[in-house]
Formats: structure tokens, sequence, C-alpha cells
């Protein structure tokens, strides 16, 4: 690829658009991944960019980097960081094998904590990513590395990945809304269920769901009752029902395109928890989780 000699090691994985490959730069051992998409989109690769201006530096790790397009009349290539850890969506099946059948809580609310400040990075940028879900946040070297769990710390090791759906807000007069809808079975918001214009709601959408597939190890199912959208999960169990329901209360119910909620509010929550039930119990339950990825990833090869 250009002037790099490139051996392709395996495929990690397959979408509806592209298909993922680890490969080996043979001059340095160096390990990426190559991103190979028909036809070509050169979409995702600009807004790889618009991350690189709009993101702070300290921040940008946080969301996929690639670092070359190669551009064909039948194709492309993006040739990226690997992040070799799996996904939330292997974590979450992972666990359903194991005897506890679901992510501990602490876990759930550590993630939902770091996805959420993700998220709201990402809006301050003015980009919608339009395709959250749990197979979209990858695990890599930095969440093996990382022993500083507090709130403030940006090496948990989560990254946000696949922006070739994305939607960048600048191109836009302010004020623009949109009426399509995604194609992803279960992430079509609320908005796009009831026919209503939306913007960054689609994103607040796929966190829920994201949130809902760690909870309950299934994808959220949606209904509306009496005019107020709910889930079909059942929270009676869960010893932070209150603070879970009214988390997807506001993610499913946001009253139009100018009322956004905020996620700094229930990120705050949410860490206020963590912070005061699972404080000594966090890093005990990460490290065992690092443990099963690394054995995942042992047999995935």
């Amino acid at each position: 690829m250009g002037d790099e000699c490139l051996r392709v090691d395996c495929v990690v994985g397959r979408g509806a658009f592209a298909t993922v490959y680890q490969a080996t730069e043979l001059n340095s051992s160096h390990k990426l991944i190559l991103k190979v998409q028909k036809p070509s989109n050169p979409w995702e690769f600009y807004v790889n960019a618009q991350l690189d201006a709009r993101v702070e530096p300290t921040a940008r790790h946080l969301y996929t980097q690639l670092h070359a397009a190669h551009l064909f009349t039948n194709g492309s290539v993006l040739l990226g960081e690997l992040h070799d850890c799996g996904t939330l969506l292997n974590m979450v099946n992972l666990y359903k094998s194991r005897s506890e059948k679901v992510i501990p809580q602490p876990l759930v609310l550590y993630f939902t904590v770091c996805i959420l400040d993700m998220v709201e990075r990402l809006h301050a940028a003015r980009i919608i990513h339009a395709d959250i879900k749990p197979d979209n946040f990858l695990l890599g070297k930095r969440f093996l590395e990382n022993k500083n769990l507090s709130e403030e710390s940006l090496e948990h090791g989560l990254v946000l990945i696949d922006f070739g759906q994305s939607i960048d807000m600048t191109l836009f007069p302010d004020g623009a809304q949109f009426t399509a809808h995604c194609m992803t079975s279960g992430f079509q918001c609320t908005e796009m269920l009831s026919g209503r214009p939306w913007t960054y709601q689609t994103d607040y959408f796929g966190v829920a769901g994201t949130v809902y597939c760690m909870l309950f190890g299934s994808y959220m199912q949606v209904r509306n009752d009496g005019g107020v959208w709910k889930t079909s999960g059942v929270f009676k169990r869960n010893p932070h029902s209150d603070l879970w329901q009214e988390f997807f209360h506001v993610l499913l119910n946001i009253p139009d395109c100018v009322s956004m909620p905020s996620l700094r509010v229930l990120r705050e929550r949410l860490s206020a928890a963590l912070l005061d039930n699972y404080s000594t119990k966090l890093l005990g339950l990460k490290n065992r989780l690092m443990v099963h990825l690394l054995e995942s990833r042992t047999s995935r090869r």
C-alpha cells in the first residue's frame, strides 16, 4: 500500500459496508488495520481529519485514528490503529457464557460514564456518529495498561470506531434537522419510529441501546406507552433501578431538536453511584475482565 509493504494476517471484523483486516508492516513489524470497502468511501477519512482538527489532542485517541486512505474507482482501503481486545459486544457475549451471565454492575456504570463523556466531546465537535452500538466500541492496549479508573482519566481504553455514516453538522445551516431512517435494525431512534425530525437524538438512542445491551445481555426493544417511550427491560432486581430508569427515560424521550438533555448531568449521577458503591471493587473486576479478554483474544487467533 503506497510505499509500505504489508502482510495481511487475518480478518478481524465484517460489517454491512466493509471488511476489516489485521495487517503487519514488514519493515517495522507494526500491526495495524486495513478497512476495505466497496464501493469507495472517502467520507470516513474526511471525518477522521475533522476529528483531528476539532477534538483536543489529549482526547483524540478516544475515536478511531486513520493514518492513510487509498481510494480506487471500485473501492477504498483505510489504514488505521489496531485495537485488539474486542468490542463491547464481545464483552457482553463473554459474560453471557460465564456464570455471571451479564456484565457486573460496577463495570456497566464505569463504561457508561466513559461512553457519555466520549459522546459529549464528539457532539461538542459538531459531529453526529449516527451508528453508535456495542460493536462500534473497541477495547485496546490502553484498557490493559490503565490503572486509573477515575472519572477524569481519558486512559480507559475505550475507542469509538466506524464513522462512515457520520454527519458533520458544520456543513449544514444552523437549525438543520433530518428525517431519514437509519438501516440498522433495532437502532432507529424514537424520532425515526414516530416520524419526527432528529439530529443528535440518534446518538442518544445509540448510547441507550449500547448500555441496555451491557445491562441485560440483549438488544434493546422500545415501545410507546401513552406517549412515553420505554424499554422492555425489567429493572426491579437491579440495585440502581431508579437511576437506570431515569437514564433511559431521558435518552428516549427528548422533546425536540433544540431541547437536548445534558449528558454531563447523567454522567455525574452515574459516576456518583459508582464512587459511592463500588470504589473498592472496580479495579478487581476490571483486572478479571482483562484476563477474560486476553484469554478470548488468544482463542480467536
